[in-house]
């Protein structure tokens, strides 16, 4: 019994001697794995954080670089437009005006006369609630070099400053137009007249209507007018003219960057109705970023007293830049004629499609905006007057964005100015006149475009966001990877310990004892 004892004893002791060098060999080895596995574990998650994460620090990056505030690139950018920017305008010179009476009107096109624009903000306030205020300056700087012509052109056209007081007198007594029917012949006014470019621009030129005006101010219900009429008369370098401007700077939302709040202190221009009258859109320098071409775009325009929706982006390339670009359609010409949603738009009489009334913007001139030589417009209108060739590539409104930034890099913003003139008995001056006439003025070509240094710029933009957006994803990848293999790993040892210690043989086997040295 003794001998069996101590037998037994010495055999558990071989046992735990066997079993410690087989727990050291498997820690060392469990240890091993164990390290790779975590490193594993905590990489892969480690990157798909990373992954997920950057979205928003992209997001972070964009908006500190696309915000407008005080010191940043896009404003200096935004302050003083660095893309080169000019106008072309197109005259249509009245070429039978003696013959009002037996033919329709012939009109031929003049220039372009090329002007040089440079655009400042000034009077710049940053306001608590994510806004900037603002008023801008634009220069004009005519080019010779670039235009077909002079200032000191000849062109004949409708006369209007009697157009604009006879269509201000449309609805009052007619004892009352008379006596504007006999003042005008009295100041020898014709139908029509003949000045230069330069006048009819910048330079503006004298009437008899304006002093008499000016002398009784009753006449306008006290408004003050300007001593010269002058398509861009006093506007060159003023301060005031385009009025006042309030921006979101993108603080708040980035998407919302660029978008106009407010003009002259109102969120209403006060000149059409419900939507229509809304101020709405960007300013054409600052779109919002990832842009498709599902989406509407809107500029507001002051000079038109209202909103331009440009819409159908379609992908194109600029100096190597990818953008999209969005063009303007029929709602611009459109008070109703053709979408009831438009209504809004329509100021006294009804008129054809192809045509906008922004008489009440104009002071009661009666000017109707369109497309240059009435592109969209219907085939009455086109033909009412000849001289007018409509094509797609001269005469649509576009805007080309780069889409991921909303970068304008290049604008073709195109629009003609036509005035009414029609029948009236009671003066004299237009009794001649057979039927309501829409007399092409001219038309404008504002050109912008990116300069191939400033393309360059762009570009390495979009590369870096396109390279980190393509690298974070990888990183997805990668670490799903990675985590998914060390998560398999640790499963396969934690089961194969729990099989082997299930399955570790008695200490009472002969395998066992054969192994214990008595």
């Amino acid at each position: 019994m003794t001998h069996c004892n101590g037998y037994i004893g010495k055999r558990n002791d071989a046992y735990t001697q066997l079993y410690a060098y087989d727990d050291v060999a498997d820690h060392e080895m469990i240890g091993a794995f164990g390290f790779y596995t975590k490193l594993s574990i905590q990489l892969g998650f480690a990157l798909v954080a990373v992954a997920l994460l950057w979205p928003a620090m992209l997001s972070y990056i964009i908006k500190q670089e696309m915000q407008l505030s005080p010191g940043s690139k896009s404003f200096q950018h935004w302050k003083e437009t660095p893309v080169p920017m000019y106008i072309d305008v197109y005259f249509h010179n009245w070429e039978n005006p003696y013959d009002i009476l037996t033919e329709k009107p012939v009109f031929t096109q003049m220039g372009p006369y090329r002007f040089y624009e440079k655009r400042t903000k000034v009077d710049i306030t940053w306001n608590d609630n994510g806004t900037v205020s603002y008023r801008q300056t634009r220069h004009w700087f005519f080019d010779q070099e670039h235009s077909n012509g002079t200032l000191q052109d000849q062109v004949t056209n409708i006369n209007m400053v009697p157009l604009g007081l006879a269509h201000v007198f449309r609805f009052k007594k007619e004892s009352e137009k008379r006596s504007l029917s006999y003042a005008l012949t009295l100041m020898n006014q014709k139908l029509w007249m003949t000045k230069t470019v330069e006048e009819l621009l910048f330079e503006g030129y004298h009437d008899s209507i304006l002093t008499v005006m000016n002398r009784m101010p009753f006449i306008t219900g006290g408004v003050q007018v300007a001593d010269k009429f002058g398509w861009f008369y006093e506007r060159n370098g003023s301060r005031s003219v385009d009025g006042v401007f309030n921006m979101d700077t993108g603080a708040n939302d980035i998407k919302q960057v660029g978008h106009i709040k407010s003009w002259n202190y109102e969120n209403t221009t006060g000149y059409f109705k419900d939507k229509c009258g809304k101020v709405d859109g960007t300013s054409g320098e600052v779109f919002p970023p990832y842009l498709s071409k599902e989406d509407t775009i809107g500029l507001f325009s002051g000079d038109l007293c209202r909103t331009i929706y440009l819409s159908n982006g379609q992908e194109t390339l600029v100096e190597g830049v990818k953008g999209l670009r969005y063009a303007g359609g029929t709602d611009l010409v459109d008070a109703g004629a053709v979408d009831p949603n438009n209504s809004c738009f329509q100021e006294g009489d009804p008129v054809p499609l192809g045509l906008l009334n922004i008489t009440s913007c104009r002071n009661g001139l009666p000017v109707f905006i369109s497309y240059p030589h009435f592109y969209h417009g219907t085939e009455e209108l086109v033909n009412s007057v000849e001289g007018m060739e409509p094509q797609q590539e001269k005469h649509e409104f576009s805007i080309t964005v780069e889409p991921t930034f909303g970068v304008p890099v290049d604008v073709k913003a195109r629009f003609q100015v036509n005035l009414m003139v029609e029948p009236s008995e009671d003066i004299l001056l237009y009794s001649d006149v057979p039927q309501r006439y829409f007399m092409p003025i001219l038309w404008f070509d504002q050109r912008a475009r990116l300069t191939p240094v400033l393309a360059d710029e762009v570009k390495t933009m979009v590369s870096i966001y396109t390279i980190t957006s393509s690298l974070a994803f990888c990183l997805l990848i990668i670490g799903t990877i990675l985590a998914a293999a060390g998560i398999t790993s640790a499963c396969r040892r934690f089961q194969k310990n729990a099989v082997t210690n299930a399955s570790a043989p008695c200490p009472c086997g002969p395998s066992v004892i054969s192994r214990i040295d008595v």
